[in-house]
Order: C-alpha cells, then structure tokens, then sequence
C-alpha cells in the first residue's frame, strides 16, 4: 500500500505544511530555526522554533493577538543571542515542508 493516509476509521492524513523561514540561529554545529507558517482556515500566523531540526516551541496568533506576532519574534530571538547563539544573514526566504 502506497498510501499516506491511515486505514484505520477516523484517523487523518498527515498533511505536509509550508513554512517560511524567518530567522536562523548558530551555535556550534547547532541550528536553530524560527519558521512561520499561515492558517488561512481562521486568519492566523504561527511561528515555530526547532532546534537541529527538532520541535521546541510554537506560538499561534490570531484576531486582535496578531499585533503581539512581531515582537514574541523579538523576544525568542533575543533568547537565542542572550544564549550565545549567533544569528545568521538570510540571502532570501526559504520555503520548506514540515
């Protein structure tokens, strides 16, 4: 069975999701990554933190917590560089699924 999707009844399909991403952080041989993604099902934006290519934190920001999208970046980036990570230029945004 070639097949994604689960057989088993009331089981979803996992659905790849593109996100943008927006800051990379270095330390070491380490990676991290704050990406973003839009849900166009409700109107909302969510950034997601991983850390060499591991999950660490997600925020979802919709209605009038939209305006705090921004500076909750700041703040996680800050956190990164208060910890001695290095942040690193972006030539340009790059588009990937997780």
């Amino acid at each position: 069975m070639d097949s994604d999707v689960t057989p088993f009844k009331g089981r979803t399909a996992n659905v790849k999701v593109e996100t943008r991403l927006v800051r990379r952080f270095t330390k070491g041989s380490r990676v991290a990554e704050i990406r973003e993604r839009t849900v166009t099902s409700f109107q909302a934006i969510e950034f997601i933190v991983f850390i060499d290519g591991s999950l660490l934190e997600s925020q979802m920001f919709h209605g009038h917590r939209l305006s705090e999208y921004g500076p909750a970046i700041e703040i996680r980036a800050k956190q990164f560089t208060d910890g001695g990570w290095l942040e690193q230029t972006l030539e340009a945004s790059i588009d990937r699924e997780h």
